[in-house]
């Protein structure tokens, strides 16, 4: 009788149990190709094994043929081999392997692995998952550790959103005021509006401040961090909407000059960049100039969402803005920012960098090479026209709006998202999938880690498996083993992935610990 399956997500596409077991222990050597030395590292930091013991071993091998990120990955009674063409392919093996190991049967440090033959590979390109730490700053561990989760997972992809109205959260020596001023706010917490959330959000009666910012040496450690997990991390500086910290700083920057405090609130700001002066782009350009030496990737994310409030503005209000239009022969607002939105996208790309926008910045004239972030209600046939001229990252806030709660999002509704309901007929048009994680109630570790986790498991699922071998009751099953980890590491998972506990089915964001989920959630641990 074949010994039983590992529980492994984000599930290989093809996964066979051999009649054999293989015994790994520390005098376990592990051989590798020049390419994949980073993979027996992360190996070799798990196991603490020895290089000079035994013949028995876990080898590292190149196949070219193998697809880009994939790997196979045997396991019979003389030993381990993974093959990859990639040392990213590589690294996804070692990690298959090291949960494997996480569950098999040890004793006086001794593992015996079942064995297995595994030929598996990534559906998608881009696996990824962002943390807003604009709104709410969590910090370098909490990053850090976010970072392992992901890899465990195979997401490759981290989204970093360090920008918005309420904070600029990156270190600037070309423009110090964007930290002096634009870092700083009056209140930690953030105070909404609308009822009911205005009546249980308020700001404190007393706040020394609330003050944060990562310093250049702390973005490249993590950068460094990052890379060692074959993770690239994807700045986020929003524009030209959500720029109330940037206004602020440099008043200079809106169509009138006028300034603003940054805001300790949440909603759409009418503090948007004035995109008819030469010096706005200036601005704009020898700030990206500074940021993207710190992250050496494909990718860079300039926002462009939410920027209705200004488009009133530099149409009816101001005449920079209405002899750009002019000029540049568009009538209305959301054109006037596709031209701001290429203009940045022409000179990221001058600079190596492919951009990316959310979906709501997107018009007819913005430009075929920029990537289209959905993440709110379009119409099909418009993503279906649009996924024609160029790639689409998802993240419908239907399915991967983490922050949002569980009775507007359980986990089996995010394992169920299929691209081809939001208008999408080609795959290929699809770079990839991700989670947000925006942090406008998100105020601590413990809440963050509730939103994230276990809807998680499921992203990475959608992410790296085919939909025809995808199947939500064996997910259920495999996800056992990684609540048992969860809890090992002390993750403040949600136990409330199926049941809605005294909340209304709709788009609420989490309230933090003074949420009804999160409230009951607590009486379940």
């Amino acid at each position: 009788m074949k010994a039983p399956k590992y529980s492994i997500i984000p599930k290989p596409q093809r996964y066979d149990t051999v009649d054999a077991t293989f015994t790994v222990t520390r005098d376990t050597q592990i051989l590798c190709v020049p390419e994949f030395v980073d993979a027996g590292k992360f190996l070799t930091e798990y196991l603490k094994t020895k290089s000079d013991a035994s013949n028995s071993a876990i080898k590292f091998n190149k196949d070219a043929s193998i697809p880009d990120e994939g790997y196979t990955l045997k396991i019979d009674e003389n030993g381990v081999v993974i093959a990859a063409s990639s040392s990213a392919g590589a690294f996804y093996g070692a990690v298959t392997l090291k949960i494997m190991l996480m569950q098999s049967k040890t004793e006086s440090g001794v593992a015996v692995l079942n064995g297995a033959d595994i030929y598996d590979y990534p559906r998608f390109s881009y696996r990824g998952g962002m943390i807003d730490e604009s709104r709410h700053f969590f910090g370098a561990e909490l990053v850090k550790q976010t970072l392992d989760n992901m890899a465990l997972l195979k997401l490759n992809k981290f989204h970093w959103h360090l920008s918005d109205d309420q904070g600029f959260r990156i270190e600037s020596e070309v423009y110090p005021l964007l930290n002096s001023v634009g870092s700083k706010r009056k209140f930690e917490h953030l105070e909404a509006k609308n009822p009911p959330l205005s009546k249980i959000c308020k700001h404190e009666t007393e706040s020394n401040g609330y003050f944060h910012y990562y310093t250049k040496d702390e973005i490249r450690d993590i950068v460094s961090y990052a890379q060692k997990l074959h993770i690239d991390i994807i700045p986020e500086i929003d524009l030209p909407g959500h720029t109330s910290c940037m206004i602020a700083s440099y008043p200079e920057l809106s169509c009138k000059g006028d300034g603003c405090e940054v805001v300790t609130e949440n909603g759409i700001m009418k503090n948007v960049l004035c995109p008819g002066k030469d010096s706005t782009y200036n601005f704009v350009e020898n700030l990206l100039s500074e940021i993207v030496e710190l992250f050496p990737y494909e990718y860079f994310h300039i926002g462009g969402d939410e920027a209705q409030r200004g488009h009133k503005i530099w149409k009816n209000d101001c005449p920079d803005c209405q002899k750009a239009m002019k000029d540049n022969g568009v009538q209305t607002g959301p054109e006037m920012q596709s031209i701001f939105m290429n203009r940045i996208s022409d000179f990221l790309k001058s600079k190596g960098k492919k951009c990316i926008i959310w979906s709501d910045g997107v018009t007819d004239i913005t430009n075929d090479g920029i990537a289209c972030h959905y993440w709110t209600l379009k119409n099909p046939l418009w993503v279906n026209k649009e996924s024609k001229k160029r790639m689409f990252l998802l993240s419908p806030s239907t399915h991967f709006y983490f922050d949002m709660t569980f009775a507007h999002t359980p986990l089996k509704k995010t394992y169920n998202f299929n691209e081809s309901k939001l208008g999408i007929t080609d795959e290929k048009s699809v770079m990839g999938v991700e989670f947000e994680t925006w942090s406008e109630w998100i105020t601590d570790k413990g809440t963050l880690e509730f939103s994230i986790y276990p809807r998680i498991f499921a992203l990475a699922e959608v992410a790296w498996t085919k939909e025809k071998y995808k199947n939500y009751k064996d997910f259920y099953k495999r996800l056992e083993f990684f609540k048992a980890y969860m809890n090992t590491k002390g993750i403040n998972y949600s136990r409330l992935e199926k049941r809605k506990i005294g909340v209304r089915n709709v788009s609420c964001y989490h309230l933090g610990v003074k949420g009804n989920e999160y409230k009951y959630n607590e009486t379940l641990k």
